[in-house]
């Protein structure tokens, strides 16, 4: 006989089991989202204490809330993945921002556009055929972020006009208590509470005024780059530049045929990048790639694996290193032939890609036109109509542009306060140390999309953006099926890692002599932003997680509670009791 038909109200009741936690009389819309404690039915324990199997099958979930902020790409896919790929999650994702977007969504400026092929800058899920430019402008990008959450039904997960004020731990209860405000008025402050807790605020969307002594005293227009005013007029203006960013890139050739003059002041040299062939793509190969799926995905891999080869330009001595050096060098000293003496300053003396490199077409055109000038010295102070130069040169102006990036100390926006009420603002304030860029010593139950360590220089930062939160899927689904309470990454772990990344990042052109966010803005600082290799080599590390680097507790007092009474929730479900035999064809997430 069947072990499942020994017993008609055994099998009765393993049809229907029981659910993790205690039923209520109260409608469901009004029962508080809880987690187990081990006087409830998870704990597995006999009035007198003494262990007690769980009459419940293997694969049982605990019912979770997941908490996140930021509604860019990082949130927009965190909402698709946790809805197509778990259950029993009540999931929210909080943004300050009108609209979703992130980034794309701020950042407004003339000419801002993506550096990286569109056709490699989308989720797998959902490719585009029809960009309108092998690097889309900024705007196209932002209407395809809101195209993701319509086509999917992700608005419901996201609460726009939210800021996120701070949030704290509380080991006894093992809950995340987010402050939210809604709008402006502190009168709509309230807290969420969670049991994971995901930072997806980004890295570029924390835009910073330089501290220039006096710029405040300016009478004119000073913008950033990422506050751009839509009504800021700039015909038959003067116009001061501040920076050589990528943003300073973009902005330069759109501006220099309305402005009167524009100085651009340059404090340390950079590569500008070739302009490439075919940045607009014909209707032709639009209609093309929209009749053919199968062509427009084989092209998408081809992007995909050149973006995997590049990790050789990136090494130092490299045959591939040298040979961009040059070509670049000759592409620069080519651009910049009527103004030699330009080329002698803004040209670089370390590799290609110790910073990141910016496609620059048109900058080097404009910057040889006759109503634009470059003067490679710091601003020492602003006055009330102009600005002063670190080598004494005066100069008026009516507009200040500062194109001056943003805040990418990796510090949390907001206080997060975790184990022993540790602020990981302090705790990152110096030397930002992560695991694999996702997990932070003393944080239980806290992730961060694209924190230090992560690929964020490796390619297509939406393809990377996809393989963690798969990681991180991974994750809650065993945090979710094993009854565990809290996973902390283990600090040795964090140590020893941290020492490989150190040496193995000395094989790169990144620790090269420049100054880069990627060293949090300083020249010789440790490179604190990026992972070490390829980006291959991080996808691959990613995969199985290697779960032994974490501490855990469990809200059983036996670990291997969660194991039931020998059945298995397929069997009680009716599904598929041989899905074994088909395991070749992938992993399935529900695996019992």
């Amino acid at each position: 006989m069947s072990p499942i038909a020994i017993n008609d109200a055994i099998k009765e009741e393993l049809r229907t089991p029981k659910a993790p936690l205690k039923a209520s009389a109260e409608p469901e819309s009004m029962q508080p989202t809880v987690s187990p404690t081990i006087d409830e039915p998870f704990s597995g324990r006999n009035p007198d204490g003494s262990y007690k199997v769980l009459n419940q099958p293997l694969g049982m979930r605990r019912k979770l809330r997941v908490v996140c902020v930021g509604a860019g790409a990082s949130g927009i896919n965190m909402a698709y993945k946790i809805q197509s790929h778990m259950k029993d999650v009540e999931f929210v994702t909080y943004d300050k921002n009108q609209d979703v977007g992130g980034t794309w969504y701020e950042n407004r400026y003339p000419g801002v556009a993506c550096d990286t092929n569109s056709h490699g800058y989308a989720f797998t899920y959902h490719l585009k055929p029809d960009w309108t430019a092998v690097f889309s402008p900024g705007g196209e990008i932002e209407e395809y972020m809101r195209d993701v959450v319509r086509s999917y039904g992700l608005s419901k997960y996201i609460k726009l006009n939210h800021q996120v004020l701070g949030a704290t731990w509380d080991a006894a209860k093992a809950k995340w208590y987010v402050r939210v405000r809604k709008g402006d008025d502190p009168a709509t402050d309230f807290t969420d509470t969670c049991d994971i807790f995901i930072n997806a605020s980004g890295l570029l969307n924390h835009w910073k005024m330089p501290n220039i002594p006096g710029i405040s005293n300016f009478k004119g227009a000073v913008v950033h780059t990422a506050a751009w005013p839509e009504d800021l007029d700039l015909k038959g203006k003067r116009v001061a530049l501040i920076g050589i960013g990528s943003s300073a890139i973009q902005v330069l050739p759109q501006i220099q045929p309305l402005v009167e003059s524009c100085s651009i002041f340059i404090r340390s040299p950079t590569w500008i990048a070739p302009a490439r062939e075919g940045e607009l793509l014909t209707p032709e190969a639009i209609q093309r790639y929209r009749d053919h799926p199968e062509e427009h995905l084989e092209y998408c891999r081809d992007l995909e694996s050149l973006a995997n080869k590049r990790f050789g330009y990136i090494t130092k001595g490299s045959e591939d290193q040298k040979n961009l050096y040059e070509a670049w060098s000759t592409h620069m000293q080519n651009g910049l032939k009527s103004r030699p003496e330009y080329y002698d300053k803004l040209h670089p003396s370390f590799g290609v890609g110790c910073r990141r490199p910016t496609p620059g077409p048109g900058f080097l055109e404009a910057l040889t036109q006759s109503n634009v000038e470059a003067v490679f010295s710091g601003v020492d102070h602003i006055d009330e109509t102009g600005l002063t130069t670190s080598d004494g040169d005066r100069r008026e102006f009516d507009v200040i542009i500062c194109a001056t990036g943003f805040d990418v100390s990796f510090k949390p926006r907001f206080e997060v306060l975790g184990r022993d009420s540790i602020n990981l603002q302090e705790q990152w304030a110096e030397c930002p140390r992560a695991y694999l860029s996702m997990f932070a010593v003393n944080f239980p139950n806290y992730f961060t999309i694209l924190g230090p360590g992560a690929p964020s220089a490796q390619g297509s930062i939406i393809v990377s953006i996809e393989r963690i939160s798969d990681y991180i899927i991974k994750f809650l689904d065993r945090f979710q099926h094993e009854a565990i309470k809290t996973f902390e990454v283990d600090a040795q772990a964090v140590e020893e890692l941290a020492e490989h990344m150190e040496e193995q990042l000395k094989l790169t052109v990144w620790t090269d002599n420049c100054s880069s966010w990627f060293k949090n803005g300083t020249s010789s600082g440790p490179v604190i932003a990026l992972h070490p290799g390829g980006r291959l080599h991080f996808f691959s590390l990613l995969m199985d997680p290697r779960y032994e680097d974490f501490k855990y507790t469990y809200w059983n007092k036996n670990r291997y509670a969660y194991w039931g009474n020998g059945y298995t929730l397929r069997e009680v479900e009716g599904r598929n009791d041989t899905w074994y035999l088909q395991y070749a064809d992938g992993l399935d997430l529900f695996k019992y």
